[in-house]
């Protein structure tokens, strides 16, 4: 049967889960470190160009529309491993994994149309 707490616990776990292993697989990646350093390097030649108050802002709201649909996206790609390994394991132990359950819990993760009204804000404050 579902239970919003233990919804709510899997949620947190989850996060808490996500935030300690992604953080120690990209200080381990050699790649992400280069790309990192990429970014930084790109982020410090847009601060020095010389655009006016308008054109900065355009970029601004830009960007941060791109990180957040870059933040969801890892986001929902993180939840759709966790169900892929849940699948898994009910294919190998199907007594002991209900995967209505399972699938109840990962749903109530994701925030629906968040994105969209965050997005509708800033194009607001932006007008």
């Amino acid at each position: 049967m579902y239970d919003k707490d233990f919804a709510e616990l899997v949620k947190i776990a989850a996060e808490k889960l996500k935030e300690d292993t992604v953080y120690k697989m990209l200080t381990r990646s050699e790649d992400y470190q280069k790309e990192s350093d990429a970014r930084d390097t790109a982020e410090r030649n847009y601060e020095n160009l010389d655009l006016t108050m308008e054109q900065r802002k355009v970029c601004d709201i830009f960007l941060d529309y791109r990180d957040r649909q870059s933040l969801e996206y890892s986001d929902y790609s993180y939840l759709a491993g966790l169900y892929d390994a849940f699948r898994i394991m009910a294919v190998l132990f199907p007594d002991r994994w209900d995967m209505e359950q399972v699938q109840k819990v990962l749903d109530s993760k994701i925030k629906v149309g968040g994105m969209k009204i965050e997005n509708e804000k800033l194009m607001l404050e932006y007008k």
